[in-house]
């Protein structure tokens, strides 16, 4: 009789040591959303505590949210790599505070591509103070990376100046974030941008026989698939997109994540930003490199930049560089190792273009574009 009184009082604790651990889990499930909503919670674009994320805008004239992205908002990866992109703004405001950008460089900033309002839609110029040639100067065209869902042309701006103090006319372009958009959509909007450049570069110091066509990290996959569609109608009915009828003389990747399906642990995160439905989609089949470039009977020459500290996307560059070797395009790589003992980061020589490591790597691949040009 005791031993049962014992063990209904065992059962009884146990119970409620359970309980009381349950209450904690869900105390804490509870506390974890609530600082997710507030952390996640869109800014009006006007406010200066907007943050260029995507999803974290607000507007009363501007309607960032497309219908493709539908459901994306609440995904539990997209959630917390907004919350993770705000603090790598952070980062890159610190990062760009410490810098000096070359000076004498005409700057002509935030030009609409698209008539719509949206400031993702804009781009921005830049070349040399000075007389310049008549015929204008070799041109380069940058996509700014940032996972897709962070970042304006602005975060590659010190980059594009540097680029341009070089005797090159840079275009930088920003365009729509995920979760607002899909990445089908950004690369309509890059698009966009590169048919506005092709239609109205002869109004700046612009030589359009001579375009490079540049991005790093998701900016280099974005570059990537827009030369190859630029090549292929039928790619660009499958995307719904345009013609840019751009003549791009070279190509320059830099740590470009090229494989967002079959692209190791990080596919987890990289699918979903084609859209909740991505399998459904039609672009299914097409959303790695090597599934798309057999639409591209003449590719540009290539330079791709990577470093032993580039965590993020060393594999995946190596991977693409291989991939245009084995087709026969002509193609180099740096993959840079250490510098005073120090490895370089994911995307270097596009966060801080003023270090040796990074103006080592720039002449190179400047030198690839020059050689690419006398062909």
């Amino acid at each position: 009789m005791a031993n049962s009184v014992k063990e209904k009082k065992k059962k009884h604790t146990g119970a409620k040591t359970m309980g009381i651990v349950f209450g904690i889990i869900l105390a804490i499930i509870i506390a974890a959303t609530a600082v997710i909503f507030i952390l996640t919670k869109p800014v009006d674009d006007k406010s200066d505590k907007a943050v260029y994320v995507g999803g974290l805008l607000s507007s009363q004239s501007i309607e960032y949210k497309d219908a493709s992205s539908k459901g994306l908002e609440s995904n539990p990866i997209i959630k917390i790599m907004q919350i993770v992109w705000k603090g790598v703004d952070k980062d890159d405001k610190k990062n760009h505070a410490e810098q000096t950008p070359p000076s004498k460089i005409t700057k002509v900033k935030d030009i609409e591509y698209l008539n719509t309002g949206n400031p993702y839609h804009m781009l921005d110029v830049f070349y040399p103070e000075g007389d310049l040639p008549e015929e204008g100067l070799p041109v380069i065209i940058d996509i700014h990376g940032g996972g897709w869902m962070y970042a304006t042309k602005d975060l590659n701006e010190y980059y594009c100046m540097e680029l341009a103090s070089k005797g090159y006319t840079v275009f930088s372009i920003s365009y729509r974030l995920v979760p607002d958009v899909t990445v089908n959509e950004q690369i309509q909007d890059c698009a966009s941008a590169l048919k506005w450049i092709s239609e109205n570069m002869k109004n700046y110091p612009a030589n359009a026989s001579s375009v490079m066509l540049t991005g790093d990290s998701a900016g280099g996959q974005l570059a990537l698939y827009e030369a190859v569609l630029n090549q292929s109608p039928e790619l660009r009915e499958i995307f719904n997109t345009q013609a840019t009828n751009l003549n791009i003389k070279a190509l320059l990747l830099t740590s470009p994540v090229a494989y967002m399906k079959n692209g190791g642990m990080y596919s987890v995160y990289t699918k979903p930003l084609w859209g909740k439905d991505y399998k459904q989609k039609a672009t299914y089949n097409y959303m790695d490199l090597s599934e798309i470039i057999e639409y591209a009977d003449n590719m540009p020459p290539t330079f791709f930049i990577t470093s032993s500290g580039d965590t993020l996307a060393h594999d995946q560059t190596v991977t693409a560089y291989n991939l245009f070797q084995e087709r026969g395009i002509e193609s180099e790589l740096i993959d840079y190792g250490e510098y005073n003992g120090e490895k370089q980061k994911h995307v270097f020589s596009v966060l801080d273009p003023f270090s040796e490591p990074s103006q080592e790597v720039i002449t190179k691949a400047l030198d690839f574009y020059q050689k690419a040009l006398l062909k």
